[in-house]
């Protein structure tokens, strides 16, 4: 075998051996057709196997010539009805896509096929392996990079700053932040997180007392008359004391009035936030006033660019968040498709009727889709390919026809030798 032979596709390679087969045959007939001419005089046995030879050799032509027409003239002879498969390929193609689309490839048969395919017991399978989960999680990964690489930031800015602003006026932040701080006060962790927020205010004046006093000194009543007689900074301490002192009672006495006193106007706060017609008009005006600031809808803008380079920058690193949260996200919905059987069955039927309208609605276009592919084959390359596919079962058609021709000729010799009485 050469190192081409050896290149050949196994149909191909199939299809060249029955041919030699076919072929020796032929010949191995005409050999022994020549043998027995020669002998039957001498050997009168041998006009049997002459006419078994003769017959085989008749049998084995006529096949050879009609499997040869389909696909070339015969000794190259530009006879009539031969080459049949180069000069038809319009109508060959035609044939296929029709065929195809009306009895092969049908939506009936695709439906089947589909609702044969286990597609969520396979899902779960990945979802929750963790090397296939992983594999999955990655390639959503390189997806996102991709769609990160190629989107266009100015539309991409404008989406972000509608979607912002749609958010901002779709949330009601009055009740919600109602609903939170009425939590908050009804919790048993109320007193220790209370405790926690005054403590954390006792220890910024403690850290920023100097620049706190600076500041209430400027805000006093007649700060200037009291700069002037230098009791400003004096004044401004006694404040600040007095305040932290107050800050420091409510924080270590559960029963300190400023402090109930405190807990009561959370309570009314909370209840005014969730129920007032004023608070929710009182947040459209803030909202509208904030939207209307140049600063944030540039802030808005630049938060696109952060989180974009925050997002490549992390799944560029091995140890990635967004890849972490992936994996998550997906094994925790393999978690939920393997005990749902209800989400099972709607997945399976889903994904089957969408390829069965899929199927049908593009119907035409598979048949089409095949049709024109055919068209596209060069009259040469229409023949490798068939020749290739059933070219291989042709010559057993030849190999059959030179046996059962050369049976037949056995039978018509005897049915001679049986009118002409034996002579």
């Amino acid at each position: 075998m050469t190192a081409s032979d050896q290149t050949l596709p196994p149909k191909a390679d199939d299809y060249l051996r029955m041919r030699a087969l076919a072929t020796g045959l032929l010949l191995f007939m005409a050999l022994l057709f020549v043998a027995a001419l020669l002998q039957q005089e001498a050997y009168p046995l041998f006009a049997w196997l002459r006419a078994f030879a003769e017959a085989a050799m008749v049998g084995a032509l006529a096949d050879w010539y009609a499997v040869t027409a389909l696909f070339r003239h015969p000794l190259g002879l530009p006879i009539p009805h031969t080459a049949i498969i180069p000069g038809n390929t319009e109508r060959i193609a035609s044939n296929i896509g029709s065929l195809t689309q009306r009895k092969l490839v049908t939506p009936e048969g695709i439906a089947r096929l589909v609702g044969s395919w286990r597609i969520p017991e396979e899902l779960i399978e990945v979802l929750l392996a963790p090397e296939r989960r992983r594999a999955l999680s990655d390639e959503c990964a390189r997806l996102l990079v991709r769609a990160l690489n190629a989107s266009e930031d100015a539309a991409m800015q404008r989406m972000f700053r509608d979607i912002a602003t749609k958010v901002m006026w779709g949330v009601s932040v009055a009740p919600l932040a109602g609903q939170m701080l009425a939590g908050f006060l009804g919790s048993h962790q109320r007193d220790r997180l209370l405790n926690d927020i005054l403590s954390a205010v006792l220890e910024y004046v403690d850290a920023n007392r100097d620049s706190l006093g600076k500041t209430v000194a400027e805000k006093l009543p007649w700060s200037r008359v009291l700069s002037f007689v230098k009791l400003d900074y004096p004044v401004s301490h006694k404040v600040l004391d007095s305040v932290y002192d107050t800050l420091r009672s409510m924080r270590d006495d559960p029963h300190d009035p400023m402090r109930r006193k405190t807990i009561e106007w959370l309570h009314e706060l909370s209840d005014w936030l969730m129920h007032s017609d004023e608070a929710v008009r009182r947040e459209a005006s803030l909202k509208e006033k904030l939207l209307a600031y140049d600063t944030l809808l540039q802030f808005l803008d630049d938060s696109w660019h952060q989180l974009k380079q925050w997002m490549l920058d992390d799944l560029s690193r091995d140890f990635s968040d967004i890849r972490g949260y992936l994996d998550a996200a997906l094994a925790d919905a393999g978690r939920t498709l393997q005990k749902d059987a209800v989400l099972r069955a709607m997945l399976h039927d889903g994904v089957q009727g969408l390829v069965e309208a899929l199927a049908t609605r593009h119907n035409d276009k598979i048949g089409e889709l095949v049709a024109n592919t055919v068209r596209e084959w060069s009259p040469a390359q229409m023949v490798e390919t068939i020749e290739r596919e059933v070219g291989k079962d042709l010559q057993y058609i030849r190999i059959n026809g030179t046996i059962v021709g050369g049976l037949v000729g056995l039978l018509l010799h005897a049915l001679a030798l049986l009118i002409g009485g034996g002579k």
